[in-house]
């Protein structure tokens, strides 16, 4: 898995042209309407915690966290912190439905 994104990484910072990303995405965030967390490697050099703080805020309602000791794969690279933060949306996601 590491070594799938390592080189996923490469392809991303060597070959980026504008087909691997769509343009018009920030346009369409808006219509997002279900609990939304954004979470990000606090050290990726590849895309930003800012760019995706940026866009997360384009999701209403959305909560954005970044994972310290990550890039841009926190899910591999800390993946306890990772399951963590996903873990405690989650529950605050399933008390709100319990609670309505």
């Amino acid at each position: 898995m590491v070594t799938l994104a390592r080189n996923w990484d490469a392809l991303c910072l060597y070959a980026w042209r504008p087909h691997m990303y769509n343009p018009q995405l920030k346009n369409w965030l808006h219509r997002i309407q279900v609990p939304t967390l954004v979470l990000w490697g606090a050290s990726d050099r590849i895309v930003t915690p800012d760019y995706g703080c940026a866009y997360s805020s384009l999701i209403p309602g959305a909560q954005f966290a970044v994972i310290d000791e990550a890039g841009h794969h926190p899910e591999l690279e800390q993946p306890r912190a990772f399951v963590g933060r996903v873990a405690r949306f989650l529950g605050r996601c399933s008390a709100r439905v319990a609670a309505a």
